[in-house]
């Protein structure tokens, strides 16, 4: 092939190269093989019990086989125990004991008997047992009262407290049989459930491997054990100021009647202690921010405390263009406005905070201007913002007013209404149309057919502001806005 003087080689070579594979026969990648799971003997660091037995009994596990009731007719299951294994397992437990074997269940070997067994359930307060949990869907909807505690019904149904009153617990099958043992309910938990009735609420290869599906490993820690690590918090301790703070289950779980799974349900945050812990002054000296030991288990280096622990530092992100245009961060499901904005108030609906500002404070730009020569701008363009604080009666209750441009109304019907209406015909119609006004004296050469007279030869539409109508029969004022828009 001949090439041209001054021309590379190179970009042909690539073009034949590129046509050449893609002519040529792509060799698909084989699929991957499945991996088959490893005994307890095998890789005893890895091994996935539920997993492991689910496989060997053809993909089916049967819950019941280990799980029974702690006792007849009772809903509370018991710590599978030897008789559960042994049908299976005789040989590991009476010739050759596997080490691996009581490794699932006992944290020495030989096992010493009850003292070393793991916690059950086996990852209780370091892994959700649920595969998923909805709070708005058992929440009550009216939030009413527990005359026996003072709470609100609803979270004392299920949540008990522990005997020092410092955590709550998690719910067990006996609260959770208190609705879901009634007929209709599913799933059902009574003495005789199934495998089926189990997997609605459990899944078991979930709780063995986190990474089991995207929505796992995004829970967080605190939300499976119920509180953060090296901190300390005493609920009871709260509960004896509840009357003078107006303490409640949701004041600081605000955000929980609304969680409508795991990987949203949170524990209360920073500033929601700060809101207390900091801005009231009626907190002691010794259960403020300040104190780093009120919360911190570990020693923390004393000095300034962060600006999260504070309401009296600015954030870095409220500058002058967040002022007016907040509202993503202000209706964001975990708004934290109330926590210096003392008249805010915290509210499930993130948006209702924004009523407590924008109901008694006057935006800025309803200067002493906005009345008379701007909002009509601004409502042309979007009534919406108008409708968020004003109603139509309260537009209806000025625009019913003959306008101050019309007096002496005689003089602006007789002409003094000319050039107003030819700079801005729009506001006029805002309240009038051509039949019900000007028809009484102009003539519509549109409906007419009639074209109007044509301009002289020289003179442009946009030049006609320049030969207004005479402005002796003018009012000052619009001899004054003439002046103005030559």
């Amino acid at each position: 092939m001949r090439i041209r003087p001054g021309y590379s080689r190179l970009p042909i070579l690539l073009a034949l190269t590129v046509f050449a594979f893609a002519q040529a026969p792509v060799k698909q990648p084989a699929p991957p093989k499945a991996r088959a799971l490893k005994s307890a003997t095998e890789d005893p660091d890895n091994f996935l019990i539920h997993a492991f037995h689910k496989e060997k009994f053809g993909g089916d596990l049967d819950c019941t086989l280990c799980h029974v009731p702690a006792k007849e007719g009772s809903v509370m299951l018991k710590r599978p125990g030897h008789e559960q294994c042994l049908p299976c397992h005789d040989d590991a437990f009476n010739k050759d004991i596997n080490k691996a074997l009581c490794a699932q269940c006992h944290t020495t070997f030989p096992p010493a008997g009850a003292a070393d067994l793991v916690a059950f359930p086996r990852y209780k307060s370091t892994r959700t047992i649920l595969f998923e949990f909805s709070h708005a869907r058992h929440v009550d909807p009216k939030a009413r009262i527990d005359a026996k505690t003072g709470f609100r019904a609803d979270c004392t149904t299920c949540h008990k407290f522990q005997a020092n009153g410092v955590f709550g617990t998690f719910p067990t099958h006996q609260e959770c049989a208190t609705c879901h043992s009634k007929p209709g309910y599913t799933p059902q938990l009574t003495a005789m459930m199934t495998a089926a009735n189990c997997r609605g609420c459990h899944t078991p290869e979930e709780i063995e491997n986190p990474g089991f599906t995207e929505g796992r490993r995004l829970v967080s820690k605190a939300t499976a054990s119920g509180k953060y690590e090296n901190i300390k918090f005493s609920h009871i301790a709260h509960f004896r100021v509840k009357e003078e703070y107006n303490l409640n289950c949701t004041t600081c779980h605000y955000e929980i009647p609304r969680s409508t799974g795991l990987s949203n349900l949170t524990l209360p945050k920073m500033l929601d202690c700060v809101q207390c812990h900091d801005a009231t002054k009626t907190i002691p000296a010794q259960f403020r921010m300040s104190n780093c030991s009120t919360c911190h288990n570990d020693p923390v280096s004393s000095g300034e405390e962060p600006t999260s622990h504070t309401v009296n530092v600015k954030p870095d992100f409220h500058t002058e263009v967040f002022r007016q245009h907040h509202e993503a961060e202000a209706t964001a499901p975990d708004a934290k406005c109330f926590v210096c904005h003392q008249n805010v108030s915290p509210s499930i609906v993130s948006r209702s905070q924004c009523d407590s500002c924008h109901a008694v404070m006057r935006p800025q730009n309803h200067t002493i201007r906005f009345k008379d020569d701007i909002h009509s701008k601004i409502a042309a363009l979007d009534r919406t913002v108008c409708a968020t604080c004003h109603r139509a009666e309260y537009c209806s209750a000025c625009h019913n007013e003959l306008p101050r441009s019309h007096v002496p109304l005689p003089l602006f019907k007789a002409g003094a209404h000319a050039v107003p209406a030819m700079l801005d015909q729009r506001a006029c119609m805002t309240c009038h149309t051509f039949q019900n006004t000007c028809a009484e004296c102009h003539t519509n050469k549109i409906v007419l057919n009639t074209a109007p007279p044509a301009l002289p030869a020289k003179q442009q539409p946009h030049e006609a502001l320049n030969n207004p109508p005479p402005a002796a029969w003018l009012p000052d004022g619009w001899r004054t806005q003439l002046l103005l828009f030559r």
